[in-house]
């Protein structure tokens, strides 16, 4: 399993170093930070979930072993407990595409345009 610490970190740097935005929306709230977005509780799962059925219609391969809880308290209604059966290498390549394919040309990513991008996906 890869540590969810270190997985947060990353995820965090990937954010940061790609100069992704994520706006709510809210008038005079602004971008949520990196750190806040990645956390196992509030993004992170939802993320997770749509970079790993990226990796799976990109190379027909298996899924992450993404384990997910539910969790009323949390912004999704769901916390990341675990990743088990992927190197974390790949789960941030799969997530970095997830997050491109969102972002707009200045590397905003609001919620309508996440949850468009999953309708999407899922369907």
């Amino acid at each position: 399993m890869s540590d969810l610490d270190d997985l947060v970190r990353c995820c965090t740097a990937l954010i940061e170093t790609q100069g992704y935005r994520f706006e709510t929306g809210i008038p005079g709230v602004g971008a949520l930070p990196a750190w806040r977005v990645s956390q196992t509780n509030v993004f992170l799962p939802v993320l997770l979930r749509l970079a790993e059925e990226f990796w799976r219609s990109e190379t027909k391969g298996a899924g992450f072993g993404l384990r997910l809880e539910p969790d009323t308290l949390s912004v999704t209604g769901y916390t990341l407990t675990g990743l088990y059966h992927v190197p974390l290498s790949i789960a941030l390549l799969a997530l970095n595409a997830v997050l491109r394919a969102v972002a707009d040309p200045e590397g905003c990513i609001s919620i309508e345009a996440l949850t468009a991008y999953t309708y999407t996906v899922t369907g």
